[in-house]
């Protein structure tokens, strides 16, 4: 019996439009309506994300998985978890980026800082639907005051991210958790921030094994959720890295694919 149900946001709970389905929605009140907890599990910011767990009038004390699993955090407000990359390496991925003129975002504080305003920056704030501060050095940013961040991330056109992922990688793959999660994003966090991770350390905290966790998603940082849920759903508009890993394979973000997941698994 499924008694957890974690759903990624950008393209498998909301539509190319940013918006979530009216069939969505009313698929995730039944299944709260049984008494099933529903949590957003992203890679966006909490604050970012928080519209839509209170569009969703899911409960204040109730968490939201953001930063990739760097973060769980109530929607009211009260940090769980944080799993703040290293320092070291924060400022190393910075000045790697600095030296290629790669636009970088960082996370601090659950506000969004970057070197300058671009239009890569532009197009995330757009996404995002977040404010961002432009700091002239990013990382003479983060060094004053010890910052801890919970997230850096590549920002570039799909051809570019194409390019350099398998570099960041190789780069970096041994210290640090790097994802690709959208077509134009490069995500690096700590090692142990994975949605996957922080997912079964919350549902251990509710008493839950995996058997009784359903994960809904679409993109790389969503694998490790997918491969350690019970049921792993894949959405129709997922890549077939995703897919493959999949339990269960559902329609995509632009057809209700989450209702149609939870229909199958949790409202039969």
């Amino acid at each position: 019996m499924i008694e957890l149900v974690a759903i990624d946001v950008d393209d498998t709970l909301i539509n190319h439009q940013l918006k979530i389905a009216e069939e969505d929605k009313q698929a995730i009140a039944q299944v709260r309506s049984m008494g099933v907890t529903v949590m957003l599990a992203t890679g966006r910011m909490h604050v970012s994300a928080l519209p839509y767990a209170q569009e969703l009038n899911l409960p204040s004390h109730e968490v939201i998985l953001s930063y990739n699993g760097a973060m769980l955090r109530r929607i009211d407000g009260e940090v769980m978890q944080h799993i703040a990359v290293n320092q070291d390496l924060a400022l190393s991925v910075i000045r790697y980026c600095q030296q290629r003129n790669w636009t970088l975002n960082v996370y601090y504080d659950d506000g969004l800082y970057v070197d300058q305003i671009d239009e890569n920056v532009e197009y995330y704030k757009k996404m995002a639907q977040v404010p961002a501060s432009s700091v002239g050095d990013l990382a003479t940013f983060i060094a004053e005051g010890n910052k801890s961040l919970s997230k850096l991330l590549v920002v570039g056109s799909e051809q570019e991210i194409d390019e350099r992922i398998d570099q960041v990688k190789q780069d970096f793959g041994q210290m640090a958790q790097v994802t690709r999660s959208k077509a134009r994003y490069i995500e690096i966090t700590h090692p142990k921030a994975s949605k996957g991770f922080t997912l079964a350390r919350y549902a251990e905290s509710l008493g839950l094994s995996a058997d009784h966790v359903l994960a809904i998603g679409d993109s790389g940082n969503d694998i490790t959720m997918l491969q350690w849920a019970g049921v792993g759903v894949a959405m129709g508009n997922a890549g077939n890295a995703v897919q493959k890993v999949a339990d269960y394979v559902t329609f995509t973000n632009e057809e209700a694919g989450v209702a149609q997941a939870l229909r199958r698994f949790v409202l039969h």
